[in-house]
Order: structure tokens, then sequence, then C-alpha cells
């Protein structure tokens, strides 16, 4: 089976932060921006629920923050390119 597209927008003021795990992958999404994640649907193993995603928002920052939970460790924007990592501040 092929990978399957998920894409995360930023139609807030407000930089979001996307976090892959299990690597240790982060990832800027501006305001106005979409990132794409493309991943193996049979990759379950955050999940005991049987969901293809386990996604979770990080508390307690100032700025928002999503942790995903897939095998993969690179986004893409709409056009293909390879997002860059980002570790920076907010």
């Amino acid at each position: 089976m092929g990978k399957l597209r998920q894409t995360f927008a930023n139609p807030t003021e407000s930089t979001i932060f996307l976090n892959l795990e299990l690597s240790t992958s982060r990832f800027r999404l501006n305001p106005g921006e979409e990132l794409m994640l493309l991943y193996d649907p049979a990759d379950r193993a955050a999940d005991g629920n049987g969901s293809t995603l386990r996604i979770e928002l990080v508390q307690g920052t100032d700025c928002i923050e999503l942790v995903i939970y897939t095998a993969e460790s690179v986004m893409f924007y709409p056009d293909g390119r390879a997002a860059p990592l980002d570790f920076g501040p907010a």
C-alpha cells in the first residue's frame, strides 16, 4: 500500500511547531502556510485505538506545538519541496 498524505494548515496569526515523534524532527508552520506529511498507514504503533496518526497538543509553551506520532521524519511543502527542520525559538 502507498503512503497517505495529511495536510497541516495554519490559518492563525501565530507560528505552529510540528514535532514528529519517534524522530526528533521539528518544523515551523508559519501563518498562512501548509505542510504535508506522507506516512505509512501501517504505522500505528503509537496509538492503541487503531488511529492512523496520533496527534497531541503540547500545553505550557509560548507557541502552539503539535506532536505527531509517526515513523516519518520529513514534511513537505505543497509543491513537493522538503520543508527545513527548525529547532529555533518561536
